[in-house]
Formats: structure tokens, sequence, C-alpha cells
């Protein structure tokens, strides 16, 4: 459990007024609580006592702080759209009154699975389906520009590519963000996707697609990361991960409301 009154939170300038009223009112319960609120100026959180937490999200000017903290050993908290029943950039199942937002100490998506009930997957009401075996293309799930900047690999796509011609000679399927197409339109019949660490493989893995991501996603706990190994997927029961990432992602009542505090991990 984390205390709200040992963090702050960073609300970074130019946010769209939607999201600018979600970061006032998160910060607004921080600061009840005794913890504190820094706004537009980033490098302002490498200046806080060392017992206090820094929160982050997918912003550029985050990135080398991030590298820092995490080479000190510094704990800091990331958060950004959930896994399940978000509102955006999503061709599942879409949330409520803002959807669910992923929260995580120390790095930026579930990195263990930790042993917790269902209900709060169960709660989700989201279809899994079956695991799909004998596909055939591999689908390419882009990162966008922001992200790349954020997580420094600008030349990942054109990496990505030359590494599967390597080991590989089925179709490849590239899809972005502005993808018109659905995922599951992209998907079917496919025999992996590929991505670095978009939710995409988060909902490639509920469809039923196995998936080959970087280190960093989540989607790594159910899939491989070495493109090598690109003929041989696996598919592992996913109960228990799905179950983790449910306690791992929270509505905009619960980031309010204490519960994201109290199952913070």
């Amino acid at each position: 459990m984390i205390d709200p009154g040992q963090v702050c939170l960073f609300i970074p300038a130019g946010l769209r007024a939607f999201k600018l009223d979600l970061f006032n009112r998160i910060g607004t319960h921080i600061k009840a609580a005794g913890g504190g609120v820094i706004e537009h100026d980033a490098q302002a959180l490498d200046r806080l006592p060392r017992d206090v937490i820094p929160i982050v999200g997918c912003q550029p000017e985050s990135t080398a702080l991030i590298a820092k903290w995490r080479s000190e050993g510094r704990p800091w908290i990331y958060w950004d759209r959930g896994y399940a029943r978000r509102v955006f950039a999503t061709w599942l199942p879409r949330g409520q009154d803002g959807g669910y937002y992923r929260w995580h100490v120390g790095s930026f998506q579930a990195q263990s699975i930790r042993p917790v009930p269902n209900d709060r997957w169960k709660a989700l009401n989201v279809p899994v389906e079956k695991w799909k075996v004998g596909g055939r293309h591999i689908v390419i799930a882009a990162p966008t520009r922001t992200y790349a900047r954020f997580h420094c690999c600008e030349s990942w796509i054109a990496d990505t590519i030359d590494a599967l011609a390597r080991v590989t000679d089925r179709q490849l399927v590239i899809r972005d963000k502005e993808s018109k197409r659905s995922l599951q339109s992209d998907l079917h019949g496919a025999h992996a996707l590929v991505t670095h660490g978009s939710i995409a493989a988060v909902e490639a893995v509920i469809l039923g697609y196995p998936v080959f991501v970087h280190p960093d996603s989540a989607a790594s706990l159910v899939g491989r990361t070495d493109l090598k190994k690109i003929e041989s997927p696996v598919y592992p029961d996913r109960q228990p991960w799905l179950n983790a990432l449910a306690y791992s992602q929270f509505n905009e009542t619960e980031l309010i409301d204490g519960t994201l505090w109290r199952l913070l991990n």
C-alpha cells in the first residue's frame, strides 16, 4: 500500500481539457492527503526529497528522469491508459465514465503476475477467446511518435522488420494507432502480433493471438521477447495474468476514493 501523503503528481503542460480535469481531481485528492503536485516543470521532480515518490505519465520530458531514478533505485510511479475497458484506442469493449488507467510502481506495465482473486477481472466482463494456432501472417503494431520518443525507440519499426526478415518469410502486416482497420480484422488468421509495448499486445492475447514484445510490456508475462523464436509462440494459461492486470488498473472513481492506494503495488 502506498501512502498518498508521500507522493507528488506531475501535471504536464498542454493537456486536453478532459485530461487536465482528471489530473486536477487526482491532484486535489493527493494534496488533501498531504502529498504534492508539480505543474509543467518536470525537472522539479528530481529535486523532491528522497522519501517522496514522483508520479509521471507518458511525457518525453520524463524519459531521462525515469532512467536516472531506475539507475539510483529510487521509487517512482507511472500511470497511463488501462489494459481493458479503456475509453480510447481500443477495439475491445470500452469502459464508461473515463474508463480504466493502469498504475505501477517502478515500471511502465505489469512485470509480475501477482496472486490475486479474479473478482476485478470478472467485473470487467471482457470475453476471452481461445488461443488460435496455425495462423499465417504476422501483425506488427507500430509505436506512436510520442511513445517512440518517450521510450527512445524511434528506429524500432525498421529494426523489427529487419529482424523478422532474417528469421521468417511470413507476410508482415503493419498497423499504427490511426489505422481504420480493426485489430480483430488485422489479426484474423495471424500467426502472432509483434509490438514494443503497445496495449494492442494485451488485447491480442485476450483475443487469442500469441505475442512477441519488449520486456517492459505486460504481455511479456504470457508471450515471448525474442524475435528469433517467432516460429515458436507460447500459449500459456492467461487467467492468473488477467487477474493481476485487473488489480493494476483503476477507474476514475477508484483513483480518488482510496482504492488506488490500497491496491497499488
